[in-house]
């Protein structure tokens, strides 16, 4: 008896090093992962206190999907959907300079470097033109600091094994598979960036679809091409699709999000997309 419960000490004691060896290896393993830090381009964005540009700021921040996860006054909260809580800009503003707020949003990275979270769609915002992220980086700057400070997201154990095993992963990982959508010449220059920063979150920024997570997946926006005027606007205004249905994801998208860009915005929007519909449908594609 002596001799049994000795070797089951020996087994349980093995049994204890190796799940520790375990542990060990997930936390190194993740953290090289999330601690690695990539080169951090020269900025060309500078926050200004022109009234006109802090009102561009307001406006995008809606459309491209800032007050949707940061909250209406950006000053963050808890997300389901990602189980994590976004920061609160209004706070950051006081340690964060204009270049910081530019890698974090276009960039993907952090002031050391390294990457932010999947849950924020920096790859998304990638091809956002200079003056876009300057208004809102002036917008956040012309709001008083309030409400929390929110640290930035940590991992825990299950999510770091998550990260090893790829089933999710940091927001670099997705920059290199966003490419830029079709390019119709000057006439639609201002339309594509505008669907490229707030379409390409679901879509990807080449508009063509994404098939990530569960369906019913995001299709390819040449779809727009199918669709008249009258009845693109209203679904974008109201969440309401063609027959008056209620689309998954993209009902509840168009109105929080879309809903908010201008008429103006809009109706260039459907000329783009719909011109690119028809386009890529001449092209075989």
């Amino acid at each position: 008896m002596r001799r049994f419960w000795k070797w089951a000490g020996l087994v349980l004691a093995s049994v204890a090093v190796l799940a520790l060896a375990a542990v060990a290896y997930v936390y190194a393993a993740s953290e090289a992962i999330i601690a690695h830090q990539y080169p951090l381009p020269l900025s060309r964005v500078h926050a200004s206190r022109d009234p006109k540009v802090i009102a561009l700021g307001q406006h995008l921040v809606r459309p491209y999907g800032c007050a949707d996860c940061h909250r209406p006054h950006l000053q963050g909260a808890f997300i389901p959907d990602f189980g994590v809580s976004s920061r609160n800009l209004t706070r950051l503003a006081s340690t964060f300079s204009d270049a910081d707020f530019d890698h974090a949003i276009r960039e993907g990275l952090r002031p050391d470097g390294t990457s932010v979270a999947e849950s924020m769609p920096s790859d998304a915002f990638q091809y956002m033109p200079d003056a876009d992220a300057a208004a809102i980086v002036s917008y956040i700057r012309s709001l008083r600091a309030a409400g929390p400070d929110i640290p930035p997201p940590s991992y825990s154990f299950w999510q770091r094994v998550a990260l090893l095993k790829g089933a999710i992963h940091v927001g670099q990982y997705w920059f290199p598979l966003q490419k830029q959508a079709l390019d119709l010449g000057a006439r639609y220059a201002r339309a594509r960036q505008m669907a490229m920063t707030a379409c390409g979150e679901c879509h990807g920024t080449s508009l063509e679809g994404q098939s990530m997570g569960p369906p019913p997946h995001p299709p390819n926006l040449s779809i727009v091409a199918s669709y008249n005027r009258a009845d693109f606007l209203k679904f974008m205004h109201t969440g309401k699709a063609a027959g008056n249905r209620e689309l998954p994801m993209m009902s509840a998208v168009a109105r929080v999000r879309i809903s908010k860009l201008s008429d103006d915005e809009l109706n260039a929007l459907y000329d783009y997309l719909a011109a690119r519909g028809r386009k890529l449908a001449s092209m075989g594609k």
